[in-house]
């Protein structure tokens, strides 16, 4: 898979190869989000065209257009490119002058598309503090409660609700034992809510630290069985809320589920986890399915090694012994 980016949103230029596992390092507002939210609509919005063939539909392209607009909200950049290729799928996305827009989709694409996984994004564990209120929404909206009221929630979260409350049928043949690492269970009650099972405790979550809530997002994707082969994971900064100890834990757990087929791509600032994805991809010998990019001045570009990415990352460091050695100069 292959994903190219020009002028979309603060991206001038990226090219991104999503191998296996690709990691984007960068400082705050470098563009790596954005790479992650393109990625995660453009395969909805494929996924949503597949279904559609345009011999049969006239309207197709204005359809298209609506849906990957919709999905982006409107904010892609006037003049912007996107190219996406799969397996002999090419698909092409051009933006011009802001509201016209052209595209087009190779012959094989129909044929091809079905292979890729269904897309999850996960910006933050906070889906856990307002799962109870989602569910709400979801019966409300049930009972045409909510049909007069102008309520809606973003794409990427109503998805990892959907994948956290509704289990899959196809099972997966690996087990990433998280239990072990957090010491127990998220499970549902009997009011379907989601508890953090700790042996013969039974925590809330709003009681539960987030570290332990990110871990259990894999934990109940796994049980749903939506961490499975082609599958595409998008893991925006997961090492906010993580001790060094657990970011190395969770890099372990990354690059076990590359090694079982999922397609990952990790926006990090940590060098902990930049690091921790690299040796243990060499470990498992996945090296060859591994990218490490640098978000910088617009653009996102491949990095042979960690050196640049460690020296930009480096630079908060330099500044504090800056300060350290005008203090012991000023003493």
């Amino acid at each position: 898979m292959e994903l190219q980016l020009k002028n979309i949103g603060m991206i001038k230029e990226a090219n991104v190869k999503l191998d296996g596992l690709t990691v984007i390092a960068g400082e705050n507002d470098t563009g790596k989000s954005t790479l992650g939210k393109v990625l995660y609509g453009l395969i909805q919005s494929i996924s949503w065209a597949s279904n559609i063939h345009p011999q049969e539909d006239s309207n197709y392209k204005n359809q298209f257009t609506k849906q990957i607009n919709d999905i982006f909200d409107k904010q892609l950049s006037s003049n912007g490119e996107i190219k996406f290729y799969y397996e002999g799928v090419d698909f092409e996305y051009k933006i011009i002058h802001n509201s016209c827009c052209d595209f087009s989709i190779s012959q094989k694409f129909h044929n091809n598309y079905s292979k890729i996984g269904r897309p999850l994004l996960i910006e933050t564990p906070f889906i856990w503090t307002i799962h109870p209120l989602l569910k709400t929404i979801r019966n409300l909206k049930a009972h045409d409660v909510l049909d007069d009221i102008d309520f809606e929630i973003v794409p990427t979260l109503k998805d990892l609700y959907f994948a956290l409350t509704i289990k899959r049928k196809e099972s997966k043949s690996f087990n990433l034992n998280i239990e072990k690492i957090i010491g127990g269970k998220f499970e549902e009650d009997n009011l379907s809510d989601f508890v953090f099972n700790k042996g013969v405790e039974k925590i809330k979550l709003v009681n539960t630290a987030m570290g332990i809530k990110y871990f259990g997002l894999l934990q109940v994707l796994e049980n749903n069985n939506y961490l499975y082969n082609d599958q595409v994971l998008i893991l925006d900064e997961p090492e906010v809320h993580l001790h060094p100890k657990w970011q190395l834990k969770l890099a372990e757990i990354i690059v076990e589920l590359v090694g079982n087929g999922v397609k990952i791509v990790v926006n990090s600032h940590s060098p902990y986890m930049i690091e921790a994805l690299k040796r243990y991809s060499e470990v498992e010998e996945i090296e060859d399915k591994t990218n490490f990019y640098l978000a910088e001045d617009r653009y996102i570009a491949h990095q042979d090694s960690l050196e640049n990415i460690f020296e930009k990352l480096a630079l908060p460091m330099r500044e504090l012994k800056k300060l350290k050695m005008e203090k012991y100069r000023n003493d």
